[in-house]
């Protein structure tokens, strides 16, 4: 954190970085985690959507005609905001997380803020800079069916989850078949749930719509 010896911050650094690692005529994808950081960092001042994905996450293990891939449909929903999506768990073994400044500053610059609850180390310690520091009443939560999110058995890791939330001081309700969205109140409690079984872009833009209504 703060500055190094050359003056720069630990976010120049970073971005530094980056940019030494990629030919000279490369330009970073301006929605991507660090094309976004570039831009926030340049001064810009634009909308977003925040998108953690989960531990398990990701594409879709079932590509059947029938199956449903909730990230890309919620994607849709929130266009013509654009979902920045910080994956630190499908990174490369050479690859470090997100400095937590730099996490801090896309979050606290967010429009609105998407978090699936897992009880991922990586994922707690987000959700812990989130509370203390960051706009936990612009969060909005999944309980996503399963199948409908990466691999993970969201019936079955949610328990461990609600236990390992619940030490920051977040009430999660028990896990309820269907999908639903929801936030946080100011007491920590899991309200404005909003279902979303059988999901569509325009069923989810109704539910994110209900829940940022009702956000303090």
């Amino acid at each position: 954190m703060g500055r190094d010896e050359t003056g720069n911050s630990f976010l120049d650094n970073i971005l530094g970085k980056t940019r030494r690692r990629k030919p000279a005529e490369a330009v970073l994808p301006p929605n991507s985690t660090l094309g976004m950081l570039d831009r926030l960092h340049a001064g810009e001042h634009p909308d977003f959507c925040l998108y953690l994905r989960p531990a398990g996450g990701g594409a879709i293990v079932n590509t059947g005609p029938l199956a449903v891939d909730l990230e890309d449909l919620l994607g849709k929903a929130l266009a013509p905001l654009p979902m920045v999506v910080l994956d630190e768990y499908g990174r490369g073994p050479s690859d470090s997380p997100l400095p937590d400044e730099a996490f801090l500053l896309l979050a606290n610059k967010a429009r609105i803020l998407c978090l699936a609850p897992t009880a991922d180390a990586r994922f707690v310690l987000r959700l812990r800079i989130i509370k203390a520091l960051g706009p936990l009443s612009r969060c909005i939560f999944l309980m996503p069916e399963a199948g409908t999110l990466g691999s993970a058995d969201w019936p079955g890791v949610w328990p461990a989850a609600k236990e390992a939330v619940g030490s920051l001081g977040i009430e999660l309700s028990g896990y309820t078949p269907g999908g639903w969205l929801f936030r946080i109140d100011k007491g920590g409690k899991a309200v404005t749930f909003r279902p979303i079984v059988n999901p569509n872009p325009e069923k989810i833009a109704r539910a994110l719509e209900g829940i940022c209504g009702e956000m303090e």
